[in-house]
């Protein structure tokens, strides 16, 4: 049996429940996860460290996941004042904790120092590049934050 484009995406073989987008989804994410692994990986391959067999030496890694929060009394880079990204639904200052203790902690990994956000930095490493938030809500903030930090 020959399935053509046409049939598939058009419902002859799809039950009547079943949306489009299911059937599109994996394809759409299979095309905008392609090129940006070739790309990481390249990226990764190029900026590999050469270290000649007659020195050894031992590059120390970050461990991000094994940390604690930390006191930070700097607050946090914004909030729902300051960034108008930030909608009413998710507006924690205006209808959710009365207290603001909680925007006053910053993630320490055990083993280094995590630097702080820096607008133009990250600007410059992604001049040119193309990027994606695919995904739920989850992606729609971390796209949300992302803009207000660098609106900040």
């Amino acid at each position: 049996m020959k399935l053509r484009t046409n049939e598939v995406l058009n419902g002859k073989y799809m039950t009547r429940n079943t949306p489009k987008s299911v059937v599109l989804m994996p394809f759409t994410l299979l095309l905008f996860m392609l090129p940006l692994s070739l790309t990481l990986m390249r990226n990764l391959h190029e900026s590999s460290p050469v270290i000649s067999s007659s020195v050894s030496t031992e590059i120390k890694r970050c461990d991000i996941f094994s940390g604690k929060w930390m006191p930070y009394p700097k607050g946090p880079y914004y909030d729902n004042e300051t960034c108008h990204l930030i909608i009413d639904q998710q507006n924690c200052l205006k209808f959710g904790r009365p207290d603001r203790e909680y925007l006053h902690w910053r993630w320490k990994p055990d083993e280094c120092e995590l630097q702080l956000f820096d607008a133009t930095q990250f600007l410059k490493l992604v001049r040119g590049k193309k990027m994606a938030f695919v995904g739920d809500s989850v992606g729609r903030n971390q796209m949300q934050s992302l803009l207000c930090l660098l609106n900040h």
